[in-house]
């Protein structure tokens, strides 16, 4: 378990676990940069050693590029064309793909980012929940990814500038940590997660307890996938300076 903390923006506490895979192939990377505190998770598709690689590569580079110009689209651009050239050198077989969350937060602001499936949650002040992303791109089925654009579609997907003043954290996470719930709630995993949210990331629980019971539920779910979570705890709300 890590944490970060940037004075007036966020505490971020995030960590990933194996869980019941051969390789760990989810990774994320959290950068305090000269224009925005950035967050990427990223989940390879598979369990090898290429996955991983896809994941590594995208988190970082997204990372450092969206908190260098508080942008998650460009932070994912620029993943693409590293993780591109990663598998143009690879041997044959050998590519990998991963899906990508990346947040952009500054005070009182927050860019986001994605393609895939990986999840993201804001949990406002007066404790309800509400989903930043949606389930519509599993790499696995239709062809969104760091590597891919949908056919005619934007690439990547986005929300907009958003204000943040009456959100208390965002959870962003891959999905491993919807592995639990049924298949029905699969589908919507997004939706079907909010009442374990509400719960377990009320606004006046802290910040590591969360992390610790979301990757405990994880580590129930059927499929034991890799999962990584990070939540980030936006400080403005505790009297701090923004």
């Amino acid at each position: 378990m890590a944490l970060m903390y940037v004075p007036g923006v966020a505490r971020v506490h995030y960590d990933s676990i194996q869980n019941g895979r051969y390789t760990q192939a989810d990774y994320v990377a959290v950068l305090d940069g000269s224009w925005a505190l950035a967050v990427a998770v990223c989940d390879g598709a598979g369990d090898d050693c290429d996955a991983a690689d896809a994941a590594q590569i995208s988190a970082q580079v997204a990372a450092a590029v969206a908190g260098s110009t508080n942008s998650g689209v460009q932070g994912l651009h620029a993943a693409r064309t590293y993780l591109q050239q990663r598998n143009v050198d690879a041997p044959p077989g050998q590519e990998g793909i991963t899906t990508a969350v990346v947040a952009a937060i500054t005070p009182g602001g927050l860019d986001m980012a994605w393609v895939g499936d990986s999840p993201a949650w804001a949990v406002r002040l007066d404790g309800t929940v509400a989903p930043l992303t949606v389930p519509s791109c599993h790499p696995c089925g239709t062809p969104c990814n760091v590597e891919e654009e949908h056919g005619g579609g934007r690439w990547p997907h986005r929300i907009p500038f958003t204000h943040t003043d009456d959100y208390a954290r965002v959870i962003l996470a891959s999905d491993g940590l919807t592995a639990h719930l049924p298949l029905a709630g699969r589908a919507d995993h997004m939706n079907a997660m909010l009442d374990d949210l509400a719960r377990i990331a009320a606004p006046d629980r802290a910040g590591e307890c969360v992390l610790a019971e979301l990757l405990d539920l994880a580590k129930r779910g059927r499929g034991r996938d890799n999962t990584t979570v990070a939540v980030i705890d936006l400080v403005a709300h505790e009297g701090e300076p923004a």
